[in-house]
Parts: structure tokens; C-alpha cells; sequence
């Protein structure tokens, strides 16, 4: 699970204000889901798969090199790409992530990629206008496959988390089915499911930004997974694509206007694609 930082991300007014790299970004703003998906596709795995937030569809092109481009109808603001259900990392993929206003001239969100791990990927950059975004896959080892791509404004969380946090990379879950024998012999196991579980909590949020920014995030949260990178500036691998596991409840604290919120999440694990 990795954040990718642009070159000249700097930081400016975005989704939930003005916040440094030691503060969480929540990246479920997605504008991929109401757009137009264009790119060659094998038969069966249609581009239209990382419109959805389902891990188990995914595109695949015929051939490498290859791109899928998304169009958003119209010019959006974004500052972030999230790339799920994928196996870049396992097919040693190299890729880069573009953007553009009128589909012609092209800027590179971030630098080209190579990644080690088929784990999420968020691609952080400075607030840019864009109809277009494209994903190309400039070489690989074998064919990928991408389940999930979402591009937004990431919510920038007021206040940092402090200690106590245990990173959800480091919290896994698994369900496991021992085989043994009728004397009790030791004959394996097999994995029933395996996943990541994590708790996000913070304090001292002021009540008119929870009800401005935190609100609307609460109300997808109930639908769709989102991804999130709890401290991206100093653990960039430490992103995830998670949801929640029940509605988020802030309460306030009796301190000033202030309100605190915990968030429990189960993530996903990239297994084999």
C-alpha cells in the first residue's frame, strides 16, 4: 500500500481545508463512477470494471503497452488517482498516471511507477482542473488487471492521529480452516478469507468542520469503500482501500465546540489476482 507524491505537490486549499502531510487524506470524492471509461479491453474484462467499487471485476487490455482514459464530462477539480484490485506489482507493470483539459496535451500527475507489490496505490498531486484523466501502461511482464480507479478531492483530516494508532498494513485478519486427521495428524489448513482490520480516531475536531467536511463523508461511508493514508508525509506506505464496518458516530467532547470521532474499517488484501 503506497502514497505517490508529485514532484510539485505543494500544499493549497483543498477538500476540508488547509492541512500538512501528517494529517490523513480520505479519498472517497470519486469521479470516475459518472464517467465515460475508453480503452481496449479483453473479452470479459471491460474497462468499465474500475468504474465500480467491486474488487472482484476487473479491466485487462489485450496487449501491453496499453491505456484506459476517462473522461468526466466536464472540467473537475482533483488532487488525487486511487488504484485498487490490481496486480501492477506482480506483473512488474510500469505506469504513469496523466491528466488533461481538452484530451490533447497531457501532464503528468506523477512520476512513471514501478511498484514491488500489488497493494493500493494513491497518487497525491497539487489541485489541478481536468476533464480527462489516463492510465498508461507504458511496459510489463505479463498482461495486469485493474479492478478500481477513483480520482477526486481527497478530505483533509483537521487533526492528526495520535499515538495508539495501529496501521491497518500491520492489522491483518485472517479466517483460516485447519485440516487434521481422524488420529489428529496435522494435514494443512486453508485460508476462508484474509483481509485487514483497522481504527482510525480523532479529537479535537471543531463542530462547524465536522458538520461542513466530515458530514458528507459520513454519508458515502455508508455506501462505498473509500481509501485512505493515515500519515502519508511519514508512513507513504501505509495506505489502504477500506470501509467501515457500521455508521460513523461524532460526539462531542465537552471541550469548547470540539467533537471527536472513531472510524472502524475493514481493508482489502490484494491475495492473488
Amino acid at each position: 500500500m503506497a502514497v505517490i507524491f508529485s514532484s510539485d505537490l505543494v500544499l493549497s486549499a483543498k477538500r476540508g481545508g488547509v492541512f500538512p502531510l501528517t494529517h490523513a487524506r480520505i479519498m472517497y470524492d470519486n469521479l470516475v463512477t459518472d464517467s465515460t471509461v475508453i480503452a481496449s479491453a479483453v473479452a470479459g474484462f471491460d474497462s468499465d470494471a474500475v468504474q465500480s467499487y467491486d474488487t472482484y471485476d476487473r479491466w485487462m487490455p489485450p496487449s501491453v503497452p496499453a491505456s484506459l482514459r476517462i473522461d468526466f464530462g466536464s472540467t473537475k477539480s482533483l488532487d488525487y488517482i486511487f488504484i485498487a484490485s490490481h496486480n501492477l506489482g506482480s506483473t512488474g507493470a510500469a505506469f504513469v498516471t496523466e491528466s488533461s483539459i481538452d484530451g490533447v496535451t497531457w501532464t503528468p500527475t506523477n512520476d512513471e511507477q514501478i511498484r514491488a507489490d500489488n497493494n493500493a496505490i494513491a497518487l497525491l498531486f497539487e489541485n489541478r482542473p481536468a476533464r480527462y484523466i489516463r492510465l498508461r501502461i507504458t511496459s510489463a511482464l505479463a498482461t495486469p488487471k485493474i479492478g478500481v480507479i477513483m480520482a477526486g478531492l481527497a478530505l483533509q483530516m483537521q487533526r492528526p492521529i495520535y499515538g495508539g494508532h495501529t496501521p491497518i498494513t500491520l492489522s491483518r485478519e485472517t479466517e483460516i480452516r485447519p485440516s487434521t486427521s481422524e488420529g489428529g495428524q496435522w494435514l494443512g489448513r486453508s485460508v476462508v478469507r484474509r483481509g485487514y482490520v483497522g481504527r482510525y480516531s480523532w479529537q479535537h475536531l471543531t463542530a462547524d468542520w465536522v458538520r461542513e467536511f466530515f458530514s458528507p463523508f459520513i454519508d458515502r461511508a455508508r455506501f462505498q469503500p473509500f481509501g485512505i493514508a493515515w500519515r502519508p508525509g511519514k508512513f507513504p506506505t501505509e495506505a489502504a482501500y477500506v470501509w467501515t464496518d457500521g455508521d460513523i458516530r461524532p460526539s462531542n467532547m465537552g471541550i469548547k465546540d470540539y467533537m471527536q470521532v472513531d472510524m472502524n474499517v475493514i481493508g482489502y488484501d490484494s491475495g492473488d489476482i
